[in-house]
């Protein structure tokens, strides 16, 4: 390829030799000319990089070896910051009487150090005017007072890293500071070494922490791009309380953001992606409020919250800000986390975290929408956890969360599940963090003895796991799997169009109490109890299920006031040896018996009222010889002609739900779900249309 009629090689040659400004003009050109001037990356870039007297080597000091990935990049990102300050300090200054009579002024910079004009930074603050450039020249200076920051400067360390430290407490009143070649330390009088107003930065391949927040430092940290660390992007600890507000935080090699300690902090807006711990860890009494981030394709969980960790996780409203320097408005509206793509739990919850997870978005994930494992606990409310690979929730028997108005839909497994144990479950899987050490220094017992007493109302303590208020539908297993040996309390849920069955209790240990559900439509059967299952069943509407309304093999089970109503098999299956109390239940099948005992079914059938169903001979059946089986005073409503309707009335037709939703999403359903079951028509006609039972007409 030529270029003008000469080779390229010649071309680079002579466009060797030009400046800054000949270059840009140059790639303005034509898009060949444009591409020209790409090519030089590795010689006349390379050289403008290494030329400058301010600009260090772009991998210095971690890799100086190391060439970056564009050295015309690297020049450009150094020329960009430089050009801000140079720029300002030549501004014109106005007279005070006539703006028209101006006089410009020149960048000066102020040596600090042995021999030189100051010997200390204070005293070369007082004399600084707006951009002025101070030098530390080697060595360690302590300031006896705090330090203030009124007015832009450049303070930079000469020599190697390490050679200048600065021991000071600083507070910056100006909008900007530039620092450079730096160690802070703590000063005698005050543990806070900065206070964090850090604006578009790029903050990448730190050794450490990309920010490192502690010892009750605040501030604002906006803007900014931060990537490429080897610890957390920030890492807040020991009470401190920054505003983290519309950072790019990614590619890390450890978590996006930690919190821990007592750290606090507003952690708004962000974009936290690609990390390959959790996008945020909480833990060691880390209490962050977490708002509207968007945290996507981590390699572990999007949010980890454990050892105690709390948080307060929602798409809330909070006050109206405008922070327009660093890139981001906010209008105070309400705004979602929304957590999607990470390969393991969306938020992972376990040894102790008790936060507050509501409003939020999850979806998408690798693996299950939402983790609870061992001792985890808090409040899960108002989410919506959607298409996940794994299951909607997952959570351990051990965990004591509430779950509580969620939208749990099209998730690839069980809507909720709740195990004894799971594989893995005790360890953290890959890259949860298990392998971070935050004890340094012995900093968690520390902190085990500085923990603030509070009584947080959104963290009532529970004695049983509750799943509350919640609509799963549309899942490809059961709407609820129940697979545990503790306490279990299922109340006013939605389930519905599961890819299996509606409930399954494959194991109860301990007493799992299913109350008021209304649990419709779904593949399989409504309910199903495997054997020595302790279940109590009551005020539940379960309707119109593919398979058998209730089947049961339990040793313990009670189905108490509930409608059974329009399954396409039996309403009610008792297995053998099962052991079963059946009172007070209005039951129809359309197809099937309204009642099926199989074998040596231990049961009391008491109070019932069984509809006839589609053929005059779907009522009841059992064996003749069976004596476990006790039928007493149930009432059979027999058709005698196909025009007769019954109407569940006296009371309407379960479940009750009015008084007992909670939560904005939970009342929604619930009304939905109350209007639903109120005009519940019985019919028998001839035929069967579509997925809907004509018994069971949902007008």
């Amino acid at each position: 390829m030529e270029a003008g009629g000469l080779p390229l090689e010649l071309w680079r040659m002579i466009l060797a030799y030009l400046h800054l400004p000949d270059l840009g003009r140059c790639s303005l050109v034509c898009r060949a000319w444009y591409e020209l001037i790409l090519s030089l990356d590795s010689t006349r870039w390379r050289q403008l990089c290494l030329g400058c007297t301010e600009c260090r080597h772009p991998n210095w000091p971690n890799q100086p070896d190391v060439e970056p990935e564009s050295w015309r990049e690297a020049f450009k990102q150094h020329y960009l910051a430089s050009k801000t300050w140079t720029k300002n300090a030549l501004d014109l200054e106005s007279s005070v009487c006539f703006s028209l009579f101006r006089r410009r002024r020149e960048r000066r910079t102020l040596s600090v150090g042995p021999g030189h004009e100051f010997d200390s930074l204070g005293s070369a603050l007082a004399m600084a005017s707006l951009y002025d450039r101070i030098v530390l020249f080697p060595g360690v200076y302590e300031e006896q007072g705090e330090i203030i920051l009124k007015v832009p400067v450049e303070i930079v360390g000469h020599g190697k890293l390490g050679e200048v430290a600065l021991l000071a407490s600083i507070d910056q009143h100006c909008s900007t500071t530039r620092l450079c070649n730096l160690i802070f330390m703590p000063a005698w009088f005050s543990p806070i070494m900065y206070k964090i107003v850090m604006l578009r930065n790029d903050i990448y391949r730190c050794r450490a922490s990309g920010i490192f927040l502690r010892l009750e430092g605040g501030g604002l940290i906006a803007g900014n791009n931060i990537y490429h660390n080897a610890e957390a992007g920030v890492d807040i600890r020991k009470k401190s309380n920054p505003l983290i507000l519309c950072n790019q935080i990614h590619h890390g090699l450890r978590s996006g953001i930690v919190v821990l300690g007592n750290g606090k902090g507003v952690i708004r807006n962000n974009q936290i992606f690609s990390n390959k711990e959790a996008g945020i860890y909480i833990l060691y009494h880390g209490n962050p409020v977490v708002s509207g981030n968007h945290i996507f394709k981590g390699r572990a969980a999007g949010i980890a919250v454990n050892e105690n960790g709390k948080g307060l996780i929602t798409g809330s409203i909070f006050p109206k800000a405008r922070i327009k320097s660093a890139g981001c408005v906010d209008g105070g509206s309400a705004q979602k986390n929304v957590i999607r793509e990470n390969q393991w739990g969306g938020v992972d919850i376990r040894r102790g975290g008790i936060p507050v997870l509501r409003s939020n978005l999850i979806c998408f994930g690798y693996s299950d929408g939402v983790v609870v494992g061992d001792e985890g606990k808090g409040l899960i409310e108002g989410n919506t956890i959607y298409a996940n690979k794994g299951c909607g929730v997952w959570m351990m028997s051990s965990s004591l969360p509430h779950v509580t108005s969620n939208h749990v839909s099209y998730n690839g497994l069980y809507g909720v599940a709740v195990f004894s144990q799971k594989d893995g479950s005790s360890e953290f899987p890959g890259g949860h963090g298990a392998q971070e050490n935050f004890s340094e220094d012995g900093d968690a017992i520390l902190w085990e003895t500085e923990l603030e007493k509070e009584d947080d109302p959104l963290r009532r303590p529970l004695t049983i796991a509750l799943v509350e208020s919640n609509s799963i539908n549309h899942n490809g297993a059961s709407g609820l799997y129940v697979q545990s040996s503790e306490a279990l309390q299922v109340i006013t849920n939605v389930i519905h169009a599961n890819g299996d069955r509606g409930i399954t209790v494959a194991q109860s240990g301990q007493l799992t109490r299913v109350a008021n559900n209304s649990i419709s439509c779904n593949r399989q059967s409504g309910v199903k109890v495997e054997a020595q299952c302790k279940v109590e069943l009551r005020g539940n509407g379960i309707y119109d299920n593919r398979g058998h309304g209730i089947i049961t093999k339990g040793d313990s089970t009670v189905v108490v006031e509930n409608d059974i109503i329009g399954n396409r098999g039996s309403g009610l299956q008792l297995l053998p040896r099962s052991d079963t109390k059946v009172l007070k239940n209005r039951i129809h099948s359309f197809r099937a018996y309204g009642i099926a005992v199989r074998g040596r079914a231990k049961a009391l059938v008491q109070e019932n009222i069984i509809f006839q169903g589609k053929s005059n001979k779907t009522i009841f059946q059992q064996i003749s010889n069976n004596r476990e089986c006790i039928m007493q005073n149930n009432k059979f409503l027999v058709l005698k002609k196909k025009s007769d309707t019954w109407r569940l009335v006296n009371p309407p037709a379960r479940p009750h739900l009015e008084n007992s939703l909670r939560g904005p999403s939970a009342a929604h359903s619930g009304q939905k779900v109350t209007a639903m079951a109120t005009r519940i028509t019985a019919r028998v006609e001839g035929g069967y249309h579509s997925n809907r039972s004509i018994f069971c007409t949902i007008l």
